[in-house]
């Protein structure tokens, strides 16, 4: 071309004389091959190669790739999967989603060779599901993910994203409608590389689920129950002694005084089971009045969220910000204040006794909640709570350690203790009860479908008329080794 160019340009004439010249020369010497003009990149120019890529519509494991090079005579394609293809454009299905690195290499007529690369990243974006009355398994069938949404259809929505793993409870979430649908369930997921899809199927065919539910009442040996069941069809009752009723509200009596197991199984109508425990005290005495623990699920107040903290802190402050009527003196002061313990905490382990107000409670009815945890040896949770003596009561608390082998004590305290001396000598001295909890750990927070809190029961009976809720965890000692609790709480036999 670059001859046939230089020709063009020259006159006529000189023209004339070049072909005379080259004819002279070939008539005396016949010796000389032919002339022919080369090809390819004579002057040594180095070519360039480059593709482009995107996911097909109907199979987002497979990538079109499509090459704009110059003066490519060969192709090698790397899919950065152990995988490659000599084709100028290949469509490439890959085995599993990723983010995978992708290189061409091309080699021109004359073996100049080029390189372009840059990551592409296919996936799979689908789910099935199974449900049991109105609880839906979601079985997330996606690979490829970088981060997911998942729209229930009912305004619940749940994120995920890679670095919590595929293990975690939202990846493969567990939810349950409050009513039949049916309802639109969208997964949406976004690839390595910041493109959307998404998956919709109808969620159908479900049944409301029985909800167990009793109260009862008991007088001397002699205990009658109510059934507070919803969408039950059948019950079953077991009264923790060995006798057991098929009738809806049965009066038992029991043969000795102890505190019993009461177990209440429902049906609905699809036949499937749910069943409900609670503690039935008989021959106790019989409690005139709730127990009530004060802000025990540590979010009554969410304009000011440290206040919560306050709620267990055993000298709190004298006022709380309240979400509508603002600043107000404290519900708590006027109750207890023991700054003798407060001192002594300070002098023995450090200051700063309150707990701290955390956003990483556990969730209620699939909505995330506030809690208070314990992040250093000095910090405690104490409340003074108003009891009857001689009632049995049943103490609950929910909790979670971050790291395996961090314990938490429990104790049910008789009195305001100035000193930890004694019931580090002997839990009980002080105590109407002292609870260990050894068995908390989970490093994952929380989720909707997702309860990862422990939830620790136990029974005291009542000493006096008040008795101090003291939650200490001394291996808790920084923020990498922290017990969070949520839901505290005392439950009156009868009320």
């Amino acid at each position: 071309m670059k001859i046939y160019k230089l020709i063009k340009n020259q006159p006529i004439s000189s023209f004339a004389l070049l072909v005379m010249f080259l004819g002279l020369v070939s008539c005396y010497d016949d010796g000389y091959e032919p002339y022919e003009p080369p090809t390819g990149n004579i002057n040594g120019i180095q070519p360039n190669t480059q593709f482009t890529t995107s996911l097909d519509p109907d199979n987002t494991l497979a990538v079109v790739f499509r090459s704009y090079s110059t003066d490519a005579a060969s192709y090698s394609w790397d899919f950065g999967d152990g995988n490659t293809s000599s084709e100028a454009n290949p469509n490439y299905v890959y085995a599993d989603g990723g983010l995978y690195d992708v290189k061409l290499t091309t080699v021109s007529s004359d073996g100049l060779k080029a390189v372009d690369s840059t990551q592409v990243g296919p996936l799979l974006v689908d789910y099935d599901y199974t449900t049991v009355d109105s609880e839906v398994t979601f079985n997330n069938l996606s690979s490829g993910a970088s981060s997911l949404v998942w729209d229930f259809g009912d305004d619940t929505v749940l994120e995920w994203a890679a670095e919590d793993g595929d293990q975690h409870a939202n990846f493969s979430p567990v939810h349950t409608y409050k009513d039949v649908g049916p309802y639109q369930a969208t997964l949406t997921v976004t690839n390595f590389t910041g493109d959307e899809y998404e998956v919709t199927q109808e969620i159908d065919g479900l049944v409301l689920s029985t909800i167990p539910d009793f109260t009862f009442d008991v007088n001397g040996l002699v205990a009658e129950f109510t059934d507070a069941s919803t969408l039950a069809v059948s019950h079953s009752w077991d009264f923790g002694d060995g006798n057991t009723s098929t009738d809806l509200n049965p009066t038992h009596t029991y043969a000795v005084a102890d505190t019993y197991e009461v177990t209440l199984t429902t049906t609905n109508d699809a036949g499937v089971a749910k069943s409900i425990t609670q503690f039935v005290p008989v021959g106790a005495v019989k409690p005139t009045f709730k127990a009530i623990v004060l802000n025990g699920t540590g979010d009554e107040y969410q304009t000011s969220t440290g206040d919560n903290a306050d709620a267990w802190d055993m000298t709190p402050n004298s006022t709380v910000i309240d979400d509508v009527q603002g600043e107000i003196p404290s519900p708590y002061a006027a109750l207890w204040n023991n700054s003798a313990l407060n001192d002594y905490i300070d002098a023995t382990y450090g200051t700063n006794e309150q707990p701290g107000s955390t956003s990483d409670g556990n969730y209620v009815n699939g909505v995330k909640t506030r809690g208070v945890k314990l992040y250093n040896s000095s910090r405690r949770l104490y409340q003074k709570v108003k009891v009857e003596p001689g009632v049995q009561y049943e103490f609950t608390i929910e909790s979670r350690s971050e790291v395996a082998g961090l314990n938490t004590e429990i104790f049910i305290l008789n009195n305001e203790i100035t000193t930890e001396a004694g019931i580090d000598a002997d839990p009980l001295s002080e105590s109407d009860a002292y609870y260990e909890i050894t068995n908390d750990f989970n490093a994952d927070k929380p989720s909707a479908g997702n309860d990862t809190f422990t939830t620790n029961t136990f029974l005291f009976e009542a000493s006096g008329d008040f008795i101090v809720i003291y939650v200490r965890a001394l291996d808790a000692v920084d923020s990498s080794n922290e017990v969070f609790f949520d839901n505290i709480d005392i439950n009156t036999p009868g009320f």
